[in-house]
């Protein structure tokens, strides 16, 4: 994974559990482009950033960072936890759906989007709601969808690093 050279770029990071790793970084880079770009003039474009754990007492990991990283402005946080006792799960995948009027601005400005964790279930759910999102904004089918995914792919705008989970 690679932030777009060009810095006034949307990104969506969804990085549940350790998949949260590389967009550290992003967001750190940001960060450091935060203070440059506005001394040389520079865009820094929007960041939403997805992560997901089991219980936000235990699992949350980098909590205090990534809270101060969206109080700078340099993100907008998005959580989802799927064992609080007495609630529903609750899984990345939901709240993206649940943002999909921001996540829709966001691509058609141009953003790419950033996939990291888990295989088995993470991602292809995460796909689905993609198409799902895509069907829903353009009264597609989901045929269609999956050839915008795909060309969203072909154009470096999805980008999806996985790991079978055990």
């Amino acid at each position: 994974f690679r932030l777009p050279e060009d810095s006034a770029v949307p990104v969506i990071m969804i990085g549940p559990g350790t998949g949260i790793a590389p967009f550290r970084g992003f967001l750190q880079e940001r960060a450091a482009l935060s203070v440059l770009g506005k001394a040389q003039g520079k865009e820094i474009g929007a960041s939403l950033l997805f992560f997901g754990c089991r219980h936000p007492q235990q699992d949350f990991l980098y909590e205090d960072e990534l809270r101060q990283f969206e109080a700078q402005g340099i993100t907008r946080l998005s959580t989802s936890f799927s064992r609080v006792e007495g609630q529903k799960k609750h899984y990345v995948q939901d709240e993206i759906y649940a943002l999909r009027d921001d996540i829709w601005q966001m691509i058609d400005a141009g953003a790419v989007i950033y996939v990291c964790g888990d295989a088995s279930r993470m991602a292809p759910d995460v796909r689905r709601t993609f198409a799902a999102i895509y069907c829903e904004k353009t009264g597609t089918s989901a045929a269609d969808a999956e050839r915008w995914l795909n060309d969203l792919t072909a154009q470096n705008r999805y980008l999806v690093d996985v790991w079978a989970a055990n």
